[in-house]
């Protein structure tokens, strides 16, 4: 069923919704699906189709009130898919750098350094803040109350804090690495080194990519 009001009215909704194009396009079908319903539903009343299709966008409501309800949909659907993978990701990637640094051969380098010890302190905090945002955000993101309530900045600040202490991790490993790797390499088991390494390039720019994602969404539903 075509009608001009329900083009107009998603080709409205379309301009003001936020996410990538799969979700947007996503979320365009299922409205035109529910106006085509509507429409049906109201040609026993009114068997003019335009009508019937104007009567079915007033029911709707404002194209802006439905695209801000989508968008925070969006963006809790993203901080929780973020959050999700640093509490996967990151203690796995702690636990084999970790594991890594400390069973290379023996050598010139004493066990349980300064550098050492300040580097896996730094590296703790880190995967405290980042499992501690990610389930802050998780808990307040998830949920009937999530979906039906206004959206609640715990879970933008909680995704974001497991990305900063995700970052924490990877650059208190990246400085051991290096400490050690320059000051006495032939303490260190390269082959093992270089699996940690690979992982974390991998999951570096992987989170960057989808933080620069998330924050686009971020601020593109905040100004919606």
């Amino acid at each position: 069923m075509e009608a001009a009001a329900l083009q107009h009215y998603s080709d409205r909704l379309a301009q003001q919704l936020v996410g990538p194009h799969s979700r947007r396009s996503a979320i365009i079908e299922e409205v035109m699906d529910g106006l085509q319903c509507a429409t049906e539903g109201n040609l026993a009343k009114c068997p003019d189709v335009e009508a019937a299709a104007r009567r079915a966008v007033q029911e709707w409501g404002s194209p802006t009130e439905v695209a801000r309800a989508y968008n925070d949909a969006t963006l809790r659907l993203s901080a929780n898919r973020l959050s999700l993978l640093a509490v996967y990701v990151l203690p796995l990637l702690a636990f084999s750098w970790a594991y890594a640094l400390l069973s290379g051969p023996s050598g010139p380098w004493v066990h349980h350094p300064p550098m050492l010890t300040m580097g896996l302190s730094v590296a703790t905090i880190g995967v405290v803040l980042c499992l501690g945002g990610a389930l802050s955000g998780l808990r307040r993101g998830t949920g009937m109350q999530a979906a039906v309530g206004p959206r609640d900045r715990t879970v933008t600040l909680g995704t974001l804090a497991a990305v900063v202490g995700m970052l924490c991790v990877l650059g208190a490993l990246v400085v051991l690495l290096l400490n050690r790797g320059i000051s006495h390499p032939e303490s260190l088991d390269w082959p093992l080194i270089s699996i940690p390494a690979a992982l974390s390039v991998l999951a570096g720019v992987y989170f960057v990519l989808s933080l620069k994602r998330f924050l686009a969404i971020l601020r593109a539903a905040g100004s919606a």
